[in-house]
Protein backbone atom coordinates (compact mmCIF):
# COMPACT_ATOMS: atom_id res chain seq x y z
CA UNK A 1 0.00 0.00 0.00
CA UNK A 2 1.56 3.33 -1.00
CA UNK A 3 2.13 5.72 1.86
CA UNK A 4 -0.44 8.23 0.59
CA UNK A 5 -3.19 5.61 0.89
CA UNK A 6 -2.70 5.46 4.66
CA UNK A 7 -3.87 9.06 5.12
CA UNK A 8 -7.43 7.99 5.96
CA UNK A 9 -6.32 5.38 8.52
CA UNK A 10 -6.12 5.99 12.25
CA UNK A 11 -2.69 6.74 13.66
CA UNK A 12 -0.47 3.69 14.01
CA UNK A 13 -0.06 2.91 17.72
CA UNK A 14 2.58 0.97 19.66
CA UNK A 15 2.25 -2.66 20.68
CA UNK A 16 4.74 -3.68 23.37
CA UNK A 17 6.00 -7.22 23.81
CA UNK A 18 9.05 -7.48 26.10
CA UNK A 19 11.70 -10.10 25.39
CA UNK A 20 11.70 -13.31 27.39
CA UNK A 21 13.52 -13.20 30.70
CA UNK A 22 13.33 -9.46 31.30
CA UNK A 23 12.65 -8.64 34.94
CA UNK A 24 9.45 -6.95 36.06
CA UNK A 25 11.11 -3.75 37.24
CA UNK A 26 12.78 -3.16 33.87
CA UNK A 27 9.54 -3.91 32.03
CA UNK A 28 7.57 -1.54 34.24
CA UNK A 29 10.09 1.28 33.89
CA UNK A 30 10.35 0.94 30.11
CA UNK A 31 6.57 0.74 29.67
CA UNK A 32 6.07 3.86 31.78
CA UNK A 33 8.70 5.77 29.79
CA UNK A 34 7.24 4.63 26.46
CA UNK A 35 3.71 5.58 27.52
CA UNK A 36 4.84 9.02 28.68
CA UNK A 37 6.67 9.73 25.43
CA UNK A 38 4.44 7.99 22.89
CA UNK A 39 1.12 6.38 22.05
CA UNK A 40 1.15 2.89 23.56
CA UNK A 41 -1.97 0.81 22.96
CA UNK A 42 -1.11 -2.63 24.24
CA UNK A 43 1.32 -4.66 26.34
CA UNK A 44 1.69 -8.43 26.06
CA UNK A 45 3.01 -10.24 29.13
CA UNK A 46 3.98 -13.89 29.64
CA UNK A 47 1.73 -16.04 31.85
CA UNK A 48 3.87 -15.32 34.89
CA UNK A 49 1.60 -14.53 37.82
CA UNK A 50 4.21 -12.55 39.76
CA UNK A 51 5.27 -10.48 36.77
CA UNK A 52 1.66 -9.76 35.78
CA UNK A 53 0.91 -8.71 39.34
CA UNK A 54 3.76 -6.21 39.33
CA UNK A 55 3.18 -4.70 35.89
CA UNK A 56 -0.45 -5.05 34.77
CA UNK A 57 -2.22 -2.53 36.98
CA UNK A 58 0.39 0.12 36.33
CA UNK A 59 -0.03 -0.36 32.58
CA UNK A 60 -3.82 -0.34 32.77
CA UNK A 61 -3.70 2.87 34.80
CA UNK A 62 -1.95 4.39 31.76
CA UNK A 63 -4.80 3.21 29.49
CA UNK A 64 -2.70 0.39 28.07
CA UNK A 65 -4.53 -2.87 27.36
CA UNK A 66 -2.70 -5.83 28.88
CA UNK A 67 -2.86 -9.20 27.14
CA UNK A 68 -1.42 -12.50 28.36
CA UNK A 69 0.52 -14.61 25.88
CA UNK A 70 -1.05 -17.97 25.01
CA UNK A 71 -2.82 -18.65 28.30
CA UNK A 72 -6.54 -17.92 28.63
CA UNK A 73 -6.64 -19.31 32.15
CA UNK A 74 -3.89 -16.97 33.34
CA UNK A 75 -5.60 -14.05 31.61
CA UNK A 76 -8.88 -14.82 33.34
CA UNK A 77 -7.23 -15.22 36.73
CA UNK A 78 -5.39 -11.90 36.38
CA UNK A 79 -8.42 -10.11 34.90
CA UNK A 80 -6.29 -9.09 31.97
CA UNK A 81 -7.76 -7.44 28.89
CA UNK A 82 -7.28 -10.47 26.67
CA UNK A 83 -4.95 -13.03 25.13
CA UNK A 84 -2.29 -12.82 22.44
CA UNK A 85 -2.24 -16.22 20.73
CA UNK A 86 0.93 -17.20 18.88
CA UNK A 87 0.09 -20.85 18.28
CA UNK A 88 -3.00 -21.64 16.19
CA UNK A 89 -6.41 -20.45 15.08
CA UNK A 90 -7.95 -23.27 17.10
CA UNK A 91 -6.33 -21.96 20.27
CA UNK A 92 -7.57 -18.45 19.52
CA UNK A 93 -11.09 -19.81 19.09
CA UNK A 94 -10.78 -21.74 22.36
CA UNK A 95 -9.66 -18.58 24.16
CA UNK A 96 -12.66 -16.70 22.77
CA UNK A 97 -15.02 -19.44 23.90
CA UNK A 98 -13.44 -19.48 27.34
CA UNK A 99 -13.23 -15.73 27.94
CA UNK A 100 -16.22 -14.40 26.00
CA UNK A 101 -16.70 -11.37 23.81
CA UNK A 102 -15.61 -8.63 26.21
CA UNK A 103 -11.89 -9.38 25.98
CA UNK A 104 -9.44 -8.93 23.11
CA UNK A 105 -8.13 -11.97 21.29
CA UNK A 106 -5.29 -11.57 18.82
CA UNK A 107 -3.57 -14.16 16.66
CA UNK A 108 -0.11 -14.33 15.13
CA UNK A 109 -0.48 -15.34 11.50
CA UNK A 110 2.03 -17.71 10.02
CA UNK A 111 2.55 -19.34 6.67
CA UNK A 112 0.39 -18.59 3.69
CA UNK A 113 -2.18 -16.05 2.64
CA UNK A 114 -4.79 -18.78 2.89
CA UNK A 115 -3.88 -19.43 6.53
CA UNK A 116 -4.09 -15.70 7.27
CA UNK A 117 -7.51 -15.49 5.63
CA UNK A 118 -8.74 -18.44 7.69
CA UNK A 119 -7.45 -16.77 10.83
CA UNK A 120 -9.20 -13.52 9.93
CA UNK A 121 -12.50 -15.32 9.50
CA UNK A 122 -12.50 -16.25 13.18
CA UNK A 123 -13.59 -14.04 16.05
CA UNK A 124 -10.25 -12.30 16.56
CA UNK A 125 -9.68 -8.63 17.26
CA UNK A 126 -6.38 -8.34 15.44
CA UNK A 127 -4.02 -10.37 13.33
CA UNK A 128 -0.26 -10.09 13.83
CA UNK A 129 2.50 -10.63 11.30
CA UNK A 130 6.11 -11.53 12.10
CA UNK A 131 8.22 -8.93 10.33
CA UNK A 132 11.57 -10.46 11.17
CA UNK A 133 11.76 -11.69 7.57
CA UNK A 134 10.43 -10.57 4.18
CA UNK A 135 7.57 -13.09 4.14
CA UNK A 136 5.86 -11.36 7.04
CA UNK A 137 6.20 -7.95 5.45
CA UNK A 138 4.73 -9.33 2.22
CA UNK A 139 1.75 -10.76 4.11
CA UNK A 140 1.18 -7.45 5.90
CA UNK A 141 1.29 -5.47 2.65
CA UNK A 142 -1.17 -7.89 1.09
CA UNK A 143 -3.50 -7.91 4.11
CA UNK A 144 -3.98 -4.25 4.97
CA UNK A 145 -5.75 -2.98 1.82
CA UNK A 146 -8.08 -6.00 1.66
CA UNK A 147 -9.28 -6.83 5.18
CA UNK A 148 -10.86 -4.91 8.05
CA UNK A 149 -9.30 -6.95 10.86
CA UNK A 150 -6.59 -4.68 12.34
CA UNK A 151 -2.99 -5.66 11.60
CA UNK A 152 -0.06 -5.68 14.01
CA UNK A 153 3.55 -5.72 12.87
CA UNK A 154 5.76 -7.74 15.25
CA UNK A 155 9.49 -8.33 15.54
CA UNK A 156 10.73 -5.57 13.28
CA UNK A 157 14.52 -5.56 13.64
CA UNK A 158 14.86 -1.78 13.67
CA UNK A 159 12.93 1.48 13.54
CA UNK A 160 13.14 1.71 9.76
CA UNK A 161 11.36 -1.63 9.47
CA UNK A 162 8.68 -0.40 11.87
CA UNK A 163 8.14 2.63 9.65
CA UNK A 164 7.91 0.36 6.59
CA UNK A 165 5.11 -1.50 8.38
CA UNK A 166 3.35 1.77 9.17
CA UNK A 167 3.58 2.81 5.53
CA UNK A 168 2.12 -0.57 4.57
CA UNK A 169 -0.95 0.24 6.67
CA UNK A 170 -0.28 -1.54 9.96
CA UNK A 171 -2.60 -0.41 12.73
CA UNK A 172 -0.06 -1.24 15.46
CA UNK A 173 3.66 -1.91 15.48
CA UNK A 174 5.97 -3.49 18.00
CA UNK A 175 9.06 -1.34 18.58
CA UNK A 176 12.43 -3.05 18.12
CA UNK A 177 13.95 -4.93 21.03
CA UNK A 178 16.36 -2.03 21.68
CA UNK A 179 13.54 -0.17 23.43
CA UNK A 180 13.99 -2.46 26.43
CA UNK A 181 17.64 -1.46 26.92
CA UNK A 182 16.65 1.33 29.32
CA UNK A 183 13.72 3.62 30.13
CA UNK A 184 15.50 6.46 28.33
CA UNK A 185 15.83 4.39 25.17
CA UNK A 186 12.21 3.25 25.47
CA UNK A 187 11.02 6.84 25.65
CA UNK A 188 13.15 7.96 22.73
CA UNK A 189 12.03 5.12 20.46
CA UNK A 190 8.38 5.47 21.45
CA UNK A 191 8.45 9.19 20.70
CA UNK A 192 10.03 8.71 17.27
CA UNK A 193 7.71 5.88 16.23
CA UNK A 194 4.61 7.66 17.50
CA UNK A 195 5.53 10.69 15.43
CA UNK A 196 6.21 8.50 12.39
CA UNK A 197 2.84 6.80 12.85
CA UNK A 198 0.78 10.00 12.78
CA UNK A 199 -1.60 9.94 9.84
CA UNK A 200 -4.08 12.55 10.96
CA UNK A 201 -3.69 15.95 12.59
CA UNK A 202 -3.90 15.90 16.41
Amino acid sequence: MPAEQTDDLPNCRLFLLPPSGLDADRIAACVAAAAKAGDVACLVLPPDRELIGKVMLQAQDMDIAVLVADDARAAAYAKADGVHVSTSRQNAEAARKSLGQKVSIGLLASGSRHAAMEAGEGSIDYIAFDLSGPAGQDLLEWWTPLFEVPAVGLNSPDEDSCIDAMEAGADFVMPPAAMWDSPETAGDIAARLTEAGRRNPS
